[in-house]
């Protein structure tokens, strides 16, 4: 099989076998560079950096000076926030988990309200899996088979039915989390360096008052702890 064409922001073109990565042009470039990668843009895309190409492509490798860096890694930390809620919690439902210009935040329906003290767990737990090194892994998944996958939880099936083609994305983060999503995310959980969960708040599911209320958890996220300092 012939070699894929990766054409750099400089012009300059990369010959590269079958199954390379973003990270792995990153690496060739200098380990510096591969270190402060956080997303990839391909063809105009946000990637994944472990995302193999599919053809022809061009490249841009996303480090923390890029504003659009800062919404992936900030969105892969609302994914470590919701799987520290289910390790928890067990029986939570699970509702959205976007970057916001702040931070970010996840909301969840369950019967009991959280509180502060669960604030302060919550935020231990997503360390303690931070320390695990879990991959972010895409993987795609027909439709037909992720609302079975599903089924317990309701408001992912509902987005499933609305969004999801007939093969949709989601995202693994170790053996016992997975979430329907777009992406992308950094590669693992040892890259998020500086988070602090802020505050707890009431919302609606969707906006609408006519639906379920959740419980929303929000927080934020900075590359360094000076600047979550700051």
């Amino acid at each position: 099989m012939s070699n894929i064409q990766v054409t750099l922001p400089d012009g300059s073109v990369q010959s590269v076998s079958t199954g390379a990565r973003p990270i792995d042009i990153a690496r060739s470039i200098g380990q510096r560079l591969a270190d402060d990668a956080v997303a990839a843009r391909v063809n105009g895309d946000l990637w994944d950096l472990n995302r193999p190409f599919e053809s022809d492509s061009t490249l841009q490798i996303l480090t923390s000076k890029s504003p659009e860096a800062l919404d992936v890694y900030r969105h892969s930390t609302a994914h470590l926030l919701a799987a520290a809620v289910l390790e928890l919690f067990p029986e939570t439902k699970l509702g959205i988990g976007p970057p916001i210009e702040t931070g970010f935040y996840y909301d969840f329906q369950r019967s009991e309200p959280f509180s502060p003290e669960d604030l302060e767990r919550i935020e231990n737990r997503m360390w303690e899996i931070q320390a695990r090194d879990l991959p972010y892994e895409r993987k795609y998944t027909a439709k037909d088979e992720g609302l079975k996958l599903y089924a317990d939880q309701p408001m992912k099936v509902e987005l499933i039915t609305e969004r999801a083609g007939d093969i949709f994305s989601e995202y693994t983060l170790g053996p016992g989390f997975i979430d329907f999503c777009r992406g992308p995310h950094v590669p693992s959980t040892k890259r998020i360096k500086a988070f602090k969960l802020l505050s707890i708040a009431g919302a609606y599911w969707k906006g609408n008052e006519k639906n379920a209320q959740l419980q929303r958890i929000y927080g934020t996220a900075f590359f360094t702890q000076k600047e979550l300092d700051e």
